[in-house]
């Protein structure tokens, strides 16, 4: 005689099966692929040992956590706090606690320059800017860092004087790499622009205007921005771009891990 039971597991099983597939098609996919040095932080957390480049890591994850906003990509914020400390060691930078960072990663309509304050973790302020007309369209592709280029330049930066000129309010930026060392030269400067405010965005089909390699504001946020990062502090202009990301001896260097022991 047939024994149904196994057939009847069999159908069940198929009934659940397609169920579950339904389910999977028609849930949300709310998803961010982690990139490699976040995967890098989670190890670390895992393994615990107490060495002073799992500390780094944690040390490096745990204040991503503290900005509360996943917008800054996670590589941005890893190198840019990375340089930030190397040359707060080297004794670079002239004023300290605050870090600047214009993720090129994101599109052009977005909020992408964040203003952090690295003693608390805080984004102090978040602002939309503009890239070099030749770097590329609605996204960062293509940089430079020589005089016509009309291409903005990846890397860190002091911040340095304020003037008024055809931009009114301005403030330079001398470049502290190979990527980025003739900033000066080449006028590459912080300044308000009418191509790069919200409004400008809706006439221009959701693209921001663009520069002749100035990391440009929206002329409302200009001259607070300016003033809060001012003389002195760190500036970093990111990428996902390998030729700066290997060639960086900002980035590159590690001497500063010895200070961050367990």
């Amino acid at each position: 005689m047939l024994n149904k039971k196994p057939l009847q597991t069999i159908a069940l099983l198929g009934v659940m099966i397609l169920f579950f597939s339904f389910s999977i098609e028609n849930k949300p996919v709310n998803y961010k692929a982690k990139s490699k040095a976040e995967k890098n932080a989670e190890r670390s957390l895992i393994s615990g040992q107490p060495t002073a480049k799992n500390y780094w890591e944690q040390y490096v994850y745990s204040n991503y956590q503290c900005l509360g906003d996943s917008s800054l990509s996670y590589d941005a914020f890893y190198n840019g706090l990375k340089g930030y400390y190397a040359l707060k060691e080297e004794g670079v930078l002239k004023q300290e606690g605050i870090l600047t960072i214009v993720d090129f990663t994101q599109h052009s309509s977005k909020e992408r320059m964040y203003v952090i304050n690295v003693e608390t973790f805080e984004i102090i302020k978040k602002s939309l800017c503009a890239h070099g007309k030749n770097t590329g369209m609605e996204k960062a592709t293509r940089f430079s860092n020589i005089s016509g280029s009309l291409q903005s330049s990846l890397g860190f930066f002091l911040t340095a004087e304020t003037y008024s000129g055809k931009f009114d309010y301005a403030m330079r930026l001398d470049g502290l790499e190979a990527a980025n060392s003739r900033a000066r030269e080449r006028g590459i400067v912080v300044h308000g622009a009418n191509y790069a405010t919200p409004d400008f965005l809706k006439r221009n089909g959701g693209v921001l205007g663009r520069s002749f390699g100035c990391p440009a504001l929206p002329k409302e946020d200009a001259t607070e921005i300016i003033d809060e990062i001012k003389e002195g502090t760190c500036f970093f202009i990111y990428a996902d771009n390998l030729n700066y990301l290997e060639s960086s001896e900002v980035i590159n260097q590690s001497e500063f891990l010895t200070f961050f022991k367990a």
